[in-house]
């Protein structure tokens, strides 16, 4: 136990931690562009995939749900503490010549998690729970079953020009922010190495493009749906 703390509160375990926290929260987002790809096949087959995770995988999706709000927690937390802990062993000069190498991502990954975690909150309030501004979450029927009507209140959204300038803008600070964090992430458990670089570098780069550009062409296409029907 004593080494398990030594561990987690020096620099190597508390970057090491950070990048498995980076890397399940990666997998999660995978995960959620797949789903979110069934809204191009209508209403019916996306209201259902939405019904299948909050009712009938319930089981399953809660507790997920209760490892990624952990996993987002610890990354905040760490991210914090490395960055105050980074701060307070530069010398002045020393972090002006190292900021001259960092990259614009890297420079900016504390700004673009912030915004980032209060798109999440926003996000998640309008489409999980139908929040303000949205009207409520209307419900649908399919073979008898009722459920909530995610396709409608997606398309609702996202037919209003400054939701969907909005969202795009968010995609794109968590281009950034990917952009450096996956390779921070492999770096940090073990991916360290000039063997390594190019390809760390490229799954970064590709991975954050895959993402923030699968999200924002299925927010464009939606937009240009006019809102759609049910």
């Amino acid at each position: 136990m004593h080494a398990l703390k030594k561990y987690m509160a020096s620099s190597i375990g508390k970057k090491q931690m950070m990048g498995a926290t980076g890397i399940s929260l990666y997998f999660y987002l995978i995960v959620h562009l797949a789903g979110n790809i069934a809204m191009l096949f209508g209403a019916e087959r996306y209201n259902k995939y939405g019904y299948l995770l909050l009712h009938e995988m319930a089981e399953i999706i809660v507790p997920v749900e209760i490892i990624l709000i952990f996993a987002i927690l610890i990354h905040i937390r760490l991210a914090i503490q490395l960055t105050l802990e980074n701060r307070a062993a530069r010398p002045v000069a020393y972090a002006m010549k190292k900021s001259n190498q960092q990259t614009l991502h890297s420079a900016s990954m504390m700004m673009t998690g912030s915004a980032i975690l209060i798109f999440i909150f926003i996000h998640v309030a309008n489409f999980r729970f139908g929040g303000a501004g949205m009207g409520g979450m209307p419900i649908v029927t399919y073979d008898g079953v009722a459920m909530k009507d995610l396709y409608g209140t997606m398309m609702r959204a996202f037919s209003q020009w400054w939701y969907t300038g909005a969202y795009v803008v968010a995609m794109m600070l968590i281009f950034s922010h990917l952009s450096h964090g996956v390779q921070s992430s492999l770096q940090s458990l073990g991916f360290n190495h000039p063997k390594y670089t190019p390809f760390v570098h490229f799954a970064g780069r590709a991975y954050a493009i895959l993402i923030s550009g699968g999200f924002i062409l299925l927010a464009i296409w939606a937009y240009f749906q006019h809102g759609g029907t049910p």
